[in-house]
């Protein structure tokens, strides 16, 4: 008997942390995902973070590799297909067929195709579209999302809020993105919304031992702007990030 249980004792403490691991995991978002995998597979290495700009006029005949900036992207790629078509076949079509004269340069864009699951593409078109803010945003929220950026938000909710920003110390281990499927479980309604940009943290969480552990714990904390944010900064920020959930664009 006591053999059975000392076999078993490892067994079901593997078995809890890897349900841990997965629990703490499974919720990361599409964005958050592609740009981890971007660094795996290689892409930041040519790309960078701004790009590896061999030869930006054309004369050497050797190639440029544009950064994941919005003019950049959006010169290579008119839509979400054609970032899917030089992800898996090196070029999209539109460029594929265009007949030139011009030699093919030394650097080009590697095919993925067969190399990349499904998923994998998709999580790399979401982060391609997310850091080069690649689609417009209503009129409705963009000023929403200008205050964001003007006070330092997506520094740590990544660029457009949809990434999951590594935390120690944190509950879950990450910043759970504005998008994100967690995101509920912090801000259930739009006055709590507020109470993390005003206060640091809503009063639901202080007052709950283990919720204010891990955000007394973490590494990055939320900063409570108080004073520091005008009312109708509060109103837009928090507009922009019930528009990034699928709500409806606030009324200007």
């Amino acid at each position: 008997m006591r053999r059975r249980l000392a076999l078993a004792l490892p067994i079901v403490a593997l078995a809890g942390l890897c349900t841990v691991a997965w629990w703490r995991s499974h919720n990361i978002g599409p964005v958050e995902r592609g740009a981890r995998l971007a660094a795996e597979r290689g892409c930041l290495s040519c790309h960078g973070p701004a790009g590896r700009l061999a030869d930006p006029d054309g004369t050497l005949g050797i190639g440029s590799v544009p950064s994941f900036e919005h003019d950049d992207v959006t010169t290579y790629a008119k839509s979400e297909g054609e970032i899917r078509e030089w992800i898996l076949d090196g070029k999209p079509r539109r460029l594929r067929e265009e007949k030139g004269a011009e030699p093919k340069p030394v650097l080009g864009m590697p095919a993925w195709r067969d190399r990349l699951s499904p998923a994998e593409v998709d999580r790399l078109v979401a982060y391609v579209k997310a850091v080069s803010d690649f689609d417009p945003v209503p009129d409705a929220v963009a000023a929403g999302r200008e205050a964001a950026a003007r006070l330092g938000c997506f520094a740590c909710h990544g660029p457009q809020g949809r990434f999951d920003t590594p935390n120690p110390g944190s509950l879950k281990g990450y910043v759970p993105a504005w998008s994100g499927a967690d995101f509920p479980e912090l801000a259930r309604d739009e006055s709590e919304i507020r109470e993390w940009i005003r206060d640091g943290s809503p009063k639901r969480l202080r007052e709950n031992p283990v919720a204010a552990f891990f955000i007394r714990r973490q590494a990055i904390r939320m900063p409570a702007f108080g004073d520091r944010v005008s009312e109708d900064e509060v109103r837009r920020i928090t507009g922009y990030i019930v528009w990034l959930r699928g709500g409806a664009p606030p009324a200007s």
